[in-house]
């Protein structure tokens, strides 16, 4: 992880979080917005999902953006779980932990960064900040081991998070965990 630099994703940033991102938004012109309206993100027009990012970069809560040699390569949805509205309609079955964590929902690393550290800076870099904030952490991450486990990856492996410090809390289906770091 040496060299990766993370900073809160703040409105002068805007340009080098579209380079992450990408023409594409992220995945499918989500530009993080799935916590936030779960399936619907795909019935808006791309660029009004970019706007809203836009905006709540713009407020200074909504992320993480990791740089390496000064290249933006990363970011991650960090801010509280009560605005990931998704979050808890699609799991409405499942118990999320009591409290007002900050959740780390989301990881988007560039093709070229994958591989090397750059999630686990960001992993790495919540869990210090909650630690300062005196605020639980958690996020979702997907149990790689669990067999026919979803190949979506957005929100994080299991393994990345356990190896920062996070333990498991409960699960929100067989192959997504949930995790904290308090």
């Amino acid at each position: 992880m040496a060299g990766v630099e993370v900073r809160p994703a703040r409105a002068e940033a805007w340009p080098d979080l579209e380079r992450v991102l990408g023409r594409a938004g992220g995945s499918n012109g989500c530009w993080c917005q799935y916590w936030l309206l779960g399936p619907a993100y795909r019935e808006r027009d791309r660029d009004e999902n970019r706007r809203d990012l836009e905006r709540q970069v713009a407020a200074g809560d909504a992320g993480l953006l990791a740089y390496r040699d000064g290249e933006p390569v990363a970011w991650a949805r960090f801010g509280p779980r009560a605005r990931l509205r998704w979050l808890a309609a699609r799991f409405r079955s499942s118990e999320l932990p009591p409290g007002e964590p900050w959740s780390l929902s989301c990881l988007y690393v560039a093709p070229a960064a994958r591989g090397d550290g750059t999630m686990r800076a960001l992993i790495r870099h919540a869990a210090c900040w909650g630690d300062a904030e005196g605020v639980p952490v958690e996020a979702y991450p997907i149990d790689a081991a669990v067999p026919g486990a979803t190949g979506n990856r957005f929100s994080g492996v299991l393994s990345a998070f356990v190896s920062e410090g996070f333990v498991e809390v409960g699960r929100l289906a067989r192959d997504r965990a949930i995790v904290r770091h308090e």
